[in-house]
């Protein structure tokens, strides 16, 4: 599986780079150190930086649905103007081939930035054990422990959502839903 994980990664590789981008930045943001190995790489973590974990609720948090955040923001622009245009506008390649090639292009970006939204498995459980551990500072004031509540509260449905989607990632799970819609839109038009 780690073999398909890495082909994918290179297949989807706009995708895994800017994901990449944007965990760096976020590294940069909460001054984590990070290892420079590079984004797409040949190993589980490619598409996703090395670096160290946080060990704040919010920092946490950040790292895990902050980059995944971006990425789904930009492909979703990318892939709407590219399937907008050929699906329901009907653009062919009659019509004008320089834009149905960038819209081709276009699908193809946000498409493989939305196939690299999920963080890795190691930045939602981090995530996961800081604030739903149980594991409590009792030395905090009751300030610190309402703010902490409520930010486990409201960031429990995007941290499910982005467990469970990093795990489907991890098993290209993702990949195989946007081929199987890929094949649908071709065929089923």
């Amino acid at each position: 599986m780690k073999l398909i994980y890495i082909i994918v990664k290179f297949i989807v590789f706009p995708g895994s780079y800017m994901r990449g981008f944007w965990e760096h930045l976020t590294c940069r943001i909460l001054r984590l150190p990070v290892e420079p190995v590079g984004y797409v790489r040949l190993d589980e973590a490619s598409g996703h930086v090395e670096h160290s974990l946080p060990k704040t609720q919010f920092a946490s948090y950040l790292m895990a649905v902050g980059p995944g955040f971006m990425n789904f923001n930009m492909g979703l622009i990318f892939f709407l103007y590219g399937f907008i245009n050929t699906y329901y506008m009907g653009a062919t390649v009659y019509d004008s081939a320089v834009l149905y090639v960038i819209y081709i292009i276009c699908m193809y970006i946000g498409a493989s930035m939305l196939n690299c939204v999920f963080p890795l498995t190691e930045d939602i459980l981090n995530y996961w054990s800081i604030a739903y551990g149980g594991a409590a500072d009792y030395r905090r004031n009751g300030a610190e422990k309402t703010r902490d509540l409520v930010g486990k509260i409201l960031g429990f449905p995007i941290a499910l959502i982005a467990r469970v989607g990093a795990f489907l990632e991890k098993n290209c799970i993702i990949f195989i839903l946007w081929i199987a819609f890929a094949v649908w839109m071709i065929f089923f038009r």
